[in-house]
């Protein structure tokens, strides 16, 4: 008989009030041996209960574990000496070896949840319902491992799991699944919000999905917050508290503001600033980390989030899965707390529980439960990451309870501060598929100006567009998603998300040409020439180049001339200038320099054609001037009818009917008008 191994873990056995860390040994007979008894001494070190093993074969290998005291103080990391002693009756045998003092209070948080793409290499309806009937894919169904399952069902599997398991705690997140599972499962709904009242399942998110954050728009991110929080709060019964962005490529440094002024108190994601996968699945070296999994993300104004890094990726847990007993189970979440706690700011451990469209685990209330039976501390709980954000903040504060984080010293602390952007991740996606980046960023410019000339307009009796406003910021959401925007999908899903960015970007462009029309019908434009209204959506005054495209029928002037309200001639260059077979002008596009357009206010400059000149000489003192917000003023009497084409380029003046483009809109807009204000 002798001793192959010792192994100290950071397992302790019970009881609670007296703990005893956990001595792997490993005994190997080569002949046929009675039960033998093993202990543990040592200058520091007691057994107060032997582990006695069966009788063993010959050549058998058996491995105890030993329970062990250390004698005080004995700080966490100190070395021991130790022996350790296994007899017979007829024999004794011992070997020398090293305790490395472990700590008690650690508890290993296990959130069980499922990552859902509305868009990636399959469809909305794909991923959603249908999964297989994938037009691009044939036999896309063969191809999805076994635990993957479509949204619908994957919601109802995990709402099966918690009716028949009362142990089992999960999280659902994005609108994208949950509003249309809430609107067909209608008998699911009490469940759901009975659950939601019990903490068995947290919406998290608070938004409408994951969106890649820094290729859009910040206001982008506002709306999304506001939509995702809203539908999970407001009609779902939930309370969002933690911005779950597991498989985002990029955040923008502001996102931690916003979020914590939408009313988030946390935030958790996998990728980000160590390479895709964290810096265990990189490098292999899960320390190679530069600061806490658990810290405080700042954004430029100061405020921000508790933020927990997902150091070994959102699927961490799901290797508990792949295993075939529960003994094995155990031991793969054991060995993920090990490398987890190595960068833990306190003696909480997230563990993710999941994958991509996956059903539940089968293995992880089994250790809930079976885990207690066998040791005291670490110990393994379900729970939602509310539960776990708490237990970081109480231990922060020194409010951690003796059953939580045992034996912690009293004094706060604060979780390390960091301000960076959290990129880059996937540098590649901020160029794949340029046109999605195009297109998002020029409909977010034109839907926030337009918004800003629907609000004027409203003001002066116009109705607001709210319903076409809100439908263009859902599909703007939808587009922002981390699969969408950065150009990671496949071609039919690409082809699909063309159309969303198509109709944003009409909505948006519609409530600009109705709102600058309606502005138009309260400027006084009479005079010679024709008018040209320029709008300056900003709250700032400022200068800029407005481009008017003027169409004339046969004959057309043989030349035209822009100027200011004071009769001044500006500076223009032409483009595309097309002529009539007589040599007048068909059609010419002109750049002109607006200077000082007042903030939220208007100019109006005027072009002429050669017989028009002296018209508008006439008119220099009569003069419209620039004019602020208060120049908008809602007329007495019958409202004067504006010329309002049918269909506009929102980056342009013009004077007659043209194409939309997807070039971004400025932020001094230009609408033209024939010099008659009742025509």
């Amino acid at each position: 008989m002798h001793i192959s191994q010792i192994e100290t873990t950071d397992l302790f056995l019970g009881p609670e009030g007296a703990p005893r860390q956990v001595v792997r040994v490993t005994l190997t007979v080569e002949q046929p041996t009675p039960p033998v008894s093993v202990r543990i001494d040592g200058p520091t070190v007691r057994t107060p209960e032997p582990v006695v093993t069966a009788a063993l074969a010959a050549g058998e290998s058996v491995t105890v574990e030993v329970g062990v005291q250390v004698a005080a103080p004995a700080p966490e990391g100190s070395w021991h000496r130790i022996t350790v002693v296994a007899q017979t009756p007829a024999a004794r045998v011992t070997a020398d070896g090293e305790l490395r003092a472990a700590a008690t209070g650690w508890t290993v948080w296990m959130v069980s949840h499922f990552h859902y793409d509305p868009v990636w290499w399959n469809t909305q309806r794909g991923f959603t319902e249908l999964w297989q009937q994938l037009p691009d894919v044939p036999g896309a169904d063969r191809l999805r491992p076994p635990f993957v399952r479509t949204a619908f069902d994957l919601v109802r599997a995990h709402l099966d799991a918690a009716r028949h398991d009362d142990d089992y705690r999960f999280v659902l997140a994005e609108i994208d699944y949950l509003q249309p599972y809430w609107n067909v499962f209608v008998d699911d709904r009490a469940d759901l919000r009975r659950l939601l009242r019990e903490g068995r399942v947290e919406l998290v998110g608070g938004m409408y999905n994951e969106p890649n954050t820094n290729l859009t728009h910040p206001e982008s991110t506002i709306r999304n917050a506001v939509q995702g929080i809203g539908y999970q709060r407001d009609v779902l019964g939930g309370d969002p508290r933690t911005a779950w962005m597991l498989d985002v490529f990029g955040h923008d440094p502001a996102f931690p503001g916003l979020m914590a002024d939408a009313g988030l108190t946390s935030s958790a994601w996998a990728r980000g600033p160590f390479h895709q996968v964290g810096a265990k699945r990189h490098t292999g070296d899960i320390t190679r980390m530069q600061f806490p999994s658990e810290f405080e993300w700042l954004s430029p104004t100061g405020r921000g989030l508790l933020t927990a890094y997902l150091a070994d990726h959102y699927v961490a847990g799901w290797g508990m899965e792949r295993k075939e007993t529960l003994d094995e189970a155990m031991a793969e979440a054991y060995a993920q707390y090990r490398e987890l706690r190595k960068v833990a700011a306190t003696r909480n451990v997230l563990l993710p529980v999941g994958h991509d469209h996956n059903i539940p685990s089968r293995w992880c209330t089994e250790i809930h439960r079976a885990w207690p039976q066998r040791y005291q501390w670490p110990r393994f709980r379900m729970g939602v990451p509310r539960d776990f954000f708490a237990a970081v903040r109480a231990e922060l504060t020194g409010a951690a309870d003796g059953a939580g984080t045992a034996g912690l010293a009293p004094a706060a602390r604060r979780p390390s501060p960091q301000t960076r952007d959290m990129n880059p991740v996937y540098t590649g996606k901020d160029v794949s598929y340029i046109d999605t980046k195009q297109a998002q960023r020029a409909t977010e410019t034109l839907l926030l100006d337009a918004e800003r000339l629907a609000t004027l307009a409203m003001l002066l009796g116009d109705r607001y567009p709210s319903e076409a406003l809100d439908k263009a910021w859902r599909l703007l959401s939808y587009g922002a998603h981390h699969d969408a925007v950065t150009g990671t999908e496949s071609d039919q899903v690409y082809l699909d998300l063309l159309a969303g960015w198509r109709e944003a970007h009409e909505l948006a462009g519609t409530a600009w040409r109705d709102a600058a029309a309606g502005l138009a019908a309260h400027v006084d434009t009479e005079g010679g020439g024709q008018a040209v209204l320029l709008v300056n959506s900003l709250s700032w005054a400022r200068d800029g180049i407005a481009r008017i495209r003027l169409r004339y029928p046969a004959p057309g002037p043989a030349g035209v001339v822009v100027r200011d309200e004071t009769g001044a001639d500006l500076p223009a260059v032409a483009e595309g200038l097309t002529r009539h077979d007589d040599g007048s002008i068909a059609e010419v596009d002109l750049s002109v320099p607006a200077s000082a357009v007042p903030a939220l206010g208007y100019r109006v400059l005027r072009v002429a054609t050669d017989d028009q000149r002296a018209t508008v000489e006439a008119a220099r003192a009569d003069a419209v001037p620039a004019r602020p917000v208060t120049g908008w003023s809602a007329t007495s009497g019958p409202r004067r009818s504006a010329t309002r084409p049918s269909r506009w380029m929102p980056t342009r003046a013009e004077a007659v009917p043209c194409a939309a483009s997807w070039t971004a809109a400025p932020a001094v807009t230009c609408c033209a008008r024939t010099g008659s204000a009742t025509n």
